[in-house]
């Protein structure tokens, strides 16, 4: 009796869920063709909310409906990305190749000439120089880890060459990306095993791309992870990108400067649409709530408050020993030029012209120089330098006058120089005779910046 009951029951499970079969497949296929997109139109100082059937123009001051559009899509378009290139909305199929724009007659018309099917899932898509971009995506039991673009005088998507020397990159997918310029930066995502399988692991590492040099860049590893089969909603601001995570966890991710911020919880973040990337424009961040319904808020009162800054990821660390010699080698060789170069700097260095001392410098003629240089070798008496200043025409006290204005105005100009206060050139008692003067270096005062 009791297996019997439990047949029954058993029974009845199984054609409630055949009943409920066709429901969650609609239901899923209706997720996956559900989007919810916003731009900037700046020329006309506008907001565009995209959805799956619709394209809704909105003031950008009061949020007022300006226009309504509709959108017919082909059937096998399941999902696009529409971004703005010179100018002109355009609509990308995310899996595929396929870039449309809308016509007046609301539909979507194919633009490029190229076929590509389903092999650019999760690809990082967006403009540089007027040409569209993609990089990464997944398609056939394969990832890539290049760049494809549209070329603007075919219509077709061709592989963007880089150079022979430069490192391979990490293959990804739904990954995280930054294009600042001369550098294009990507992080999170999902990377494919290389054993043939079909299993997934999540990317921690951080690259970029030269497109000067075309030469790729491993950075190094992040600490967090940004990676999932649904990329958290992001938005960027200048050359940083804003990550707000599903439990309301706002970060600006600041890869040039290796920086991650973490402000606090915001309870408005809780109003945000899941999944629906905001926009930046004129200090306000413009997002879709929980009802479909565009919004706008302050961007400071987002970001108003800091909870912690940390290194966003961390650097490459090379323990190669050749290269760890190699590397002391110069840096000793370095030091030592370092080293000598400070020590002249730091001196009085005597010159034809004059003398200098750091970045300052006095002139003197040649009898000043010849009386320093002497003086400052060793004691010199007043006969000798008397000899050097004379001249015949004058008298001796006028010789005498003389030699005395030119240790005078050498004291002057070592004071101006150097900053100090004390004469360098000292009158004394000759040692070898006490009934005569004589002159000498001042070591105790000035015996470390002149050697």
């Amino acid at each position: 009796m009791h297996n019997y009951r439990y047949n029954i029951i058993r029974m009845k499970c199984i054609i409630w869920l055949l009943f409920l079969v066709p429901f969650v497949s609609f239901s899923q296929e209706r997720r996956e063709r559900q989007t919810n997109n916003l731009l900037v139109d700046s020329l006309r100082n506008q907001i565009i909310h995209i959805t799956n059937d619709s394209l809704i123009r909105l003031d950008a001051n009061n949020l007022k409906v300006l226009a309504i559009q509709k959108i017919l899509r082909p059937k096998s378009l399941h999902s696009f990305r529409p971004i703005i290139k010179e100018n002109k909305l355009i609509f990308v199929d995310k899996h595929g190749g396929d870039v449309f724009e809308l016509t007046e007659k609301d539909s979507l018309a194919r633009i490029d000439n190229s076929d590509i099917k389903n092999f650019l899932i999760g690809s990082s898509i967006f403009i540089k120089n007027d040409t569209l971009f993609r990089h990464g995506g997944y398609g056939y039991w394969s990832i890539s880890n290049f760049f494809i673009y549209l070329d603007n005088t075919t219509n077709q998507w061709e592989i963007y060459n880089i150079s022979n020397t430069s490192s391979k990159a990490k293959a990804v997918r739904n990954h995280l990306s930054i294009d600042t310029g001369d550098e294009f930066y990507f992080f999170g995502g999902q990377s494919i095993t290389h054993n043939g399988g079909r299993d997934y692991f999540s990317n921690n590492e951080v690259w970029s791309f030269n497109f000067k040099t075309k030469n790729w860049r491993f950075l190094g590893k992040s600490k967090p992870n940004f990676s999932g089969s649904d990329p958290d909603s992001f938005f960027i601001i200048d050359k940083s990108l804003y990550i707000i995570k599903v439990l309301g966890r706002l970060f600006r991710v600041d890869v040039l400067e290796n920086e991650l911020t973490e402000f606090k919880i915001n309870p408005f973040i809780y109003l945000f649409k899941n999944y629906v990337n905001p926009v930046f424009y004129k200090d306000h961040l413009y997002y879709l709530n929980k009802k479909g319904i565009v919004k706008k808020a302050p961007f400071k009162t987002l970001t108003n408050k800091v909870l912690k800054t940390t290194a966003f990821y961390e650097k490459e660390k090379s323990s190669n020993p050749v290269l760890i010699s190699i590397g002391f080698i110069f840096l000793c060789f370095f030091g030592v030029i370092i080293y000598e170069y400070l020590k002249v700097r730091n001196s009085i260095v005597i010159s034809k012209k004059g003398l200098k001392y750091k970045s300052k410098s006095v002139k003197l003629d040649s009898i000043a120089i010849s009386i320093f240089e002497m003086v400052i070798k060793k004691e010199v008496e007043f006969s000798e330098l008397t000899k050097l200043v004379r001249k015949e025409h004058l008298s001796k006290i006028q010789n005498e006058r003389n030699r005395n204005q030119y240790l005078e105005d050498i004291n002057l100009q070592i004071k101006l120089l150097t900053g100090y206060k004390s004469d360098i050139l000292i009158i004394s008692k000759s040692t070898f005779d006490a009934r005569y003067k004589s002159v000498i270096f001042n070591k105790e005062a000035y015996g470390k910046i002149l050697k």
